[in-house]
């Protein structure tokens, strides 16, 4: 039921299933600061290929996609670019995925992160609130590794995947509360 296209607005691509009770106006979007040379599909099976693989799909051995959306195929999401470098030269690449409530909340991020500047200010700021918050405890120990794994992984764990979204990669829940969350 998933109806997967690309923004004509913004060249997004946006994702949403209008089928589902909670969210069938929520839309989720995949895209990527560069505007030129830009081509998408939206079939997993274009993407990987007749009998493809994930680890050689199809697409990466061609230049441009067929600008395939809509209903009735395996959705996924392929942005695709071509970009050609002199020597010495560098380019940064921004890619973006989310979810918002509306599509256009979903076209405004898009849009707005095109710009590497809003990118990079955005993350320094997401750096600065995780530093801050995870300096509050600290565990030192003579383990470097234990002290790394205690003061940043396992607090970004517990914070982003238990208190915050209700689930983790090893079981999901969807518990509320204080009492809930510690018996998950």
């Amino acid at each position: 039921y998933i109806v997967c296209d690309v923004d004509p607005s913004s060249g997004a691509i946006f994702a949403n299933n209008p089928h589902d009770n909670e969210f069938s106006n929520h839309v989720a979007f995949a895209d990527f600061n560069c505007t030129d040379d830009r081509t998408f599909t939206c079939s997993r099976r274009e993407f990987l290929g007749r009998n493809g693989q994930y680890a050689n799909p199809e697409a990466f051995r061609r230049r441009g996609l067929s600008r395939k959306g809509g209903t009735g195929q395996d959705p996924c999401a392929v942005l695709q670019t071509s970009v050609v470098l002199e020597v010495g030269e560098e380019i940064e690449i921004a890619f973006l995925l989310g979810q918002t409530p509306t599509r256009e909340a979903a076209r405004e991020l898009t849009l707005r992160f095109r710009n590497i500047a809003v990118v990079k200010e955005s993350l320094k700021s997401v750096i600065d609130d995780w530093q801050r918050l995870a300096s509050v405890i600290q565990v030192k120990t003579p383990e470097p590794a234990m002290n790394i794994l205690m003061n940043q992984w396992l607090f970004y764990q517990t914070l982003s995947c238990r208190y915050w979204s209700r689930t983790a990669f090893y079981q999901s829940g969807g518990a509320y509360g204080f009492r809930d969350q510690l018996q998950d």
